[in-house]
C-alpha cells in the first residue's frame, strides 16, 4: 500500500498541533496503517496530546497478542480507547496539560475492506472515478445540529460554534469511538485530513484537485497550497493512501 503524509502550520497559527503517522508495510498484526490527530489545549498541550495519542496507539498495536484471529475493527477501537485513557492520565499529572485533547482518525485496508476508528472532526474520504465519499462523521456541535435537521449546511459553515467538538480523545477517562467497516475498490484513493483542510476546501474542490494529479506527493502539496490560498486559518495535515485491497 502506498501512503504519504504532509503537514503545514497554515498561515495564521504559530504552532502546529497536528500529528500524523503511517506504516505502508504494516505495524504489528496490521497490514498497513494511517493516522491523523489534531490536538487542542492551551500553550503547547494540543501538540502534546496529538503526539501522545499516536505513540500510545502504536504501543497498543505493537503489544497486541496475535495468537488468534484478528478483528481489525475491534483492534483499532481498543487501541484508540487505550490511547484515550493514557492521554487523559498524562493530562492529570503535568501542569499545563490539564484538559488537553485531540481528534483521532485511523484506518487500515485489508481483504478489500476499509476499517476505520474515529473520534472528533478530522476526516477520512474515499475518492474514486467520479465520486468522493466522506467516511467519517464530524463530532462537532454543528455536526450534531445538522444531523438533527436544526440547521442547513450553509448555516453550519458560518455558525459561531462550528469548531466546538462534542467528542475528543483524552478529555475523559472513557471515550466512545466510531467504527466503520466498508468495502473498498482496488483503485480507491484515501484521504485523511485535519479540519484545517476540510474547513478551507469544499468536497468538490478536493475532488477537482485530486483528479488533476496521480502522484501522492504532488497531490498532498496541491491540497495544502490551496488550503493556504483560501486562508490557511488552521494547521493543515493530509495523509493519502492508494488502496490496493491487500491483506496480511
Amino acid at each position: 500500500m502506498e501512503i504519504l503524509g504532509l503537514t503545514h502550520k497554515g498561515m495564521v497559527r504559530e504552532n502546529n498541533e497536528d500529528s500524523f503517522a503511517y506504516f505502508s508495510d504494516g505495524l504489528g498484526v496490521l497490514p498497513n496503517l494511517a493516522i491523523v490527530a489534531d490536538g487542542m489545549g492551551g500553550h503547547q498541550a494540543g501538540e502534546v496530546a496529538s503526539r501522545l495519542s499516536i505513540e500510545f496507539f502504536v504501543e497498543y498495536i505493537n503489544n497486541y497478542d496475535d495468537s488468534g484471529m484478528v478483528d481489525y475493527l475491534d483492534l483499532l477501537t481498543e487501541a484508540v480507547q487505550y490511547a484515550n485513557e493514557k492521554v487523559y492520565e498524562a493530562s492529570l499529572f503535568e501542569q499545563g496539560l490539564f484538559g488537553m485533547g485531540t481528534t483521532f482518525t485511523a484506518c487500515v485496508v485489508a481483504d478489500s475492506k476499509l476499517y476505520t476508528a474515529h473520534v472528533g472532526d478530522s476526516r477520512l474520504y474515499s475518492l474514486r472515478k467520479n465520486t468522493i465519499d466522506l467516511i467519517t462523521t464530524d463530532h462537532t456541535y454543528t455536526g450534531e445540529m445538522l444531523r438533527a435537521g436544526l440547521i442547513t449546511h450553509e448555516e453550519a459553515k458560518v455558525h459561531p460554534r462550528r469548531h466546538a467538538l462534542t467528542k475528543a480523545l483524552g478529555i475523559d477517562r472513557k471515550v466512545e469511538v466510531d467504527g466503520y467497516c466498508k468495502n473498498i475498490k482496488i483503485d480507491s484513493l484515501l484521504l485523511l485530513c485535519s479540519d484545517g483542510l476540510s474547513e478551507m476546501l469544499s468536497d468538490d474542490e478536493i475532488f477537482q484537485i485530486a483528479d488533476e494529479s496521480d502522484e501522492l506527493g504532488d497531490l498532498a502539496e496541491a491540497l495544502i497550497e490551496r488550503a493556504n490560498e483560501n486562508g490557511g486559518v488552521d494547521n493543515i495535515t493530509v495523509v493519502l493512501a492508494k488502496a490496493r485491497g491487500e491483506s496480511k
